[in-house]
């Protein structure tokens, strides 16, 4: 049984007999830690897992992959494991540049995000003034796939 066929049959336990990690730990004498990381295993997609075992890569190098949210970078550096033969250090500091590297686009992305609070702040802000001045206002926030729609409703009259 190889570290993704455990992991499938720790998650289908979980789910067949409703006990929590921690329980399922206790059940099979190792820590909850333990069976927590073995079921992040499964987040990786199906491809690189068979990949990961045609190639007998260690679950610590599989581990490391995890901290890369894109798949295929992922599967990219996976690639490099294979064939430079890395050891788990090294995978580990690849993977570690790779993070560093997706910084300033997280970073942006954070700035985007604060752009928008302080944007909904400011039509809020707007609405309390206009609702001061006795005008029915009101602002209403939804959103549709990656999109964020404001609605600003004002009665006449």
């Amino acid at each position: 049984m190889n570290m993704f066929d455990e992991a499938r049959a720790m998650s289908g336990t979980l789910a067949l007999c409703k006990i929590t990690q921690a329980e399922l730990a206790e059940r099979l004498g190792v820590s909850q830690s333990y069976v927590a990381n073995k079921l992040r295993l499964l987040s990786l997609p199906e491809g690189i897992q068979r990949k990961i075992i045609e190639h007998g890569v260690s679950e610590r190098h599989a581990r490391s992959l995890l901290r890369v949210s894109d798949k295929a970078r992922q599967s990219e550096i996976l690639d490099k494991i294979i064939d430079r033969g890395l050891t788990v250090r090294e995978c580990e500091a690849l993977v570690e540049m790779e993070v560093e590297r997706d910084v300033p686009r997280i970073i942006e992305e954070a700035r985007a995000s604060e752009r928008v609070t302080s944007f909904r702040s400011f039509v809020d802000g707007g609405i309390a003034t206009l609702r001061s001045l006795g005008v029915d206002a009101s602002a209403k926030t939804g959103y549709f796939g990656d999109k964020m729609y404001i609605t600003i409703c004002i009665r006449e009259g």
